[in-house]
């Protein structure tokens, strides 16, 4: 089965449970392949346990013979946490992304390793989306007893899949959740130690998956106008289509939230305070929507309009978008 794989596959994804040798079995594919002289990538879906880029990203990495583990990728793709099932489209997307640059980089064989997250409403909409959106032609599944046969059914019966099933080896070694948290810390450390503090002006951005620095920027009127209507400091204020983005030294509640959606006639009211971008993971993106790097924000000058990041070298003079996640280190 490996060596049918190795020699002619196209897109190999090995799906099971955590703690079940996927990783293992994607380098000795890789390997194996190798040895055949074929191009192979490898993705690596896993974003709370990734070996290929770090934590929150999807990588992926063109295979040598003496491949190891990679903080930094050939390509990734920030999916911005570390819980797929709080991330489902943008880690179905991702994975689709980095199968595509794969072959764009000549890979001939592309393999997916992918979380563990398997079973439940959420693991098989996962799965089951990557299978269906990346098409590819060999489904590796390790499982005890059957535990995907619910989730691998579906496409036994479409010619296009070939499914292998196998047990997970008995040499795994089952890792605890102190263990798991211990090594994303160390990914991260390791991943951000040679990188700068720098100050970046807000006009330098756009921003993605947030309304943040892509509407209006409310004027000294208009923000003293809002600050007197919720009875607090309003450090920043946007304006977009029906709508209002706000930062608050402390939450508000929901009477005062109230107040201003109907003094306002909003339709769509997004309230943050200050700290809740302290320490916040984001990624940075070239003018071409080509990741730069992960960055960290250190911290925000509302009223300048000064963002603080952590981030790599050769970022202040490439970045022109900021990716925003609800994950902070």
């Amino acid at each position: 089965m490996i060596a049918q794989i190795a020699a002619d596959g196209h897109i190999a994804i090995i799906i099971g449970r955590t703690d079940t040798g996927k990783s293992t079995f994607c380098r000795q594919l890789a390997s194996i392949a190798l040895k055949k002289g074929r191009k192979v990538a490898i993705v690596d879906s896993d974003v709370g346990q990734s070996w290929i880029g770090p934590p929150t990203t999807i990588g992926m990495k063109m295979v040598t013979q003496d491949f190891e583990s990679s903080l930094f990728p050939d390509a990734f793709y920030f999916v911005g946490n570390i819980s797929p099932n709080r991330c489902l489209l943008q880690t179905v997307i991702g994975t689709k992304l980095m199968v595509d640059r794969a072959i764009s980089f000549g890979a001939e064989l592309v393999i997916i390793d992918t979380t563990g997250l398997v079973n439940g409403s959420m693991g098989r909409a996962l799965k089951t989306g990557k299978i269906e959106l990346v098409r590819p032609d060999h489904i590796v599944c390790f499982q005890r007893g059957n535990e995907l046969e619910t989730l691998i059914n579906s496409f036994e019966t479409i010619s296009h899949y070939h499914i292998y099933r196998l047990n997970p080896s008995k040499e795994v070694t089952k890792k605890s959740q102190e263990w798991r948290k211990e090594y994303r810390q160390k990914q991260f450390e390791q991943y951000f130690s040679d990188f700068i503090i720098q100050d970046f002006s807000f006009t330098q951005f756009r921003s993605q998956r947030s309304v943040f620095l892509n509407g209006r920027r409310a004027n000294d009127i208009e923000i003293r106008n809002i600050s007197d209507i919720a009875e607090d400091t309003v450090l920043y204020a946007e304006w977009f289509s029906k709508g209002l983005f706000i930062v608050t030294p402390d939450s508000l509640n929901e009477i005062t939230a109230r107040k201003i959606y109907d003094y306002f006639s909003l339709d769509d009211l997004i309230t943050y305070t200050s700290e809740d971008f302290h320490q916040l993971l984001t990624a940075l993106l070239d003018e071409h929507s080509n990741p730069i790097c992960l960055a960290i924000i250190e911290k925000i000058d509302f009223e300048q309009g000064i963002l603080t990041l952590k981030c790599s070298k050769n970022a202040p003079g490439l970045a022109k978008v900021l990716q925003l996640s609800n994950f902070r280190i």
